[in-house]
């Protein structure tokens, strides 16, 4: 179980970072779909498309479903002709599923067992806001609209949340290196600030650019997690690739 937050503080920073990784969905430049991202072999729609499969496996598990239940539905590309419009009515569903008091008591079955519901929701917070930076910075790369403020620099700007977040995952990240979820951490300066030192645990370079990292796969594509079997292609970071 991580840390001590009460239910209603976990449900605020779940909250906040889907409210941060949906600024960005929103801010994709039109023809921007295909533009690359610190993580690894994803592009831009790949990376959404992870986070979309993601949260359309929360309803299914919080209600207490397995993956034998749910099968193959999710399976592949989710997102259609309209990616924003998907990732949306998803995030909508995900956030209705967490609405329910019952869900925080349950202990869905992912794909590495059966999990406390607030372990589960710590693992989509953290998922979605290092996320939220490698879409930021891809689009940052690939040309934002003019006049669009939501760069990768507002995306670590919530510092209790990023606190929260690099204290548990570091608690953790250890034995998700062993089954191939994190690359490497990259060294950073001892007086880096938290926000980067949480990027650069996750094996990601805090001054990614495309082309730096070519065929560096930030995580081994599993998550943290979508419920599939960890050989599927998921993780906190999903996808073949460490991301």
């Amino acid at each position: 179980m991580v840390g001590t937050l009460t239910v209603t503080e976990r449900r605020r920073w779940l909250d906040w970072a889907l409210d941060i990784f949906d600024t960005q969905v929103r801010a994709v430049p039109p023809g921007s779909w295909a533009a690359p991202t610190p993580c690894g072999q994803w592009d831009v729609r790949a990376l959404v498309n992870h986070l979309t499969v993601e949260h359309l496996w929360v309803p299914p598990l919080l209600a207490g479903l397995t993956r034998e239940d749910i099968g193959t539905r999710f399976d592949g590309d989710q997102l259609g002709d309209d990616p924003g419009a998907r990732w949306t009515v998803t995030a909508r569903r995900s956030r209705d599923a967490w609405d329910r008091p019952e869900a925080w008591a349950s202990i869905p079955m992912l794909s590495f067992g059966p999990t406390p519901a607030d372990e589960y929701a710590f693992q989509l917070t953290a998922d979605l806001l290092i996320h939220a930076w490698d879409l930021a910075r891809a689009i940052d790369a690939s040309g934002r609209l003019p006049g669009d403020t939501t760069s990768a620099r507002t995306v670590g700007n919530n510092r209790e949340l990023v606190r929260w977040v690099h204290d548990s995952l570091r608690r953790q990240i250890d034995a998700w290196r062993v089954v191939g979820i994190f690359a490497t951490p990259v060294s950073v300066p001892d007086d880096a600030d938290e926000w980067t030192r949480l990027i650069a645990l996750t094996g990601r370079s805090p001054h990614w650019q495309p082309g730096l990292d070519a065929g560096q796969p930030l995580d081994a594509g599993q998550p943290l997690d979508a419920g599939q079997p960890l050989d599927a292609g998921q993780h906190l970071d999903g996808g073949q690739h460490r991301g």
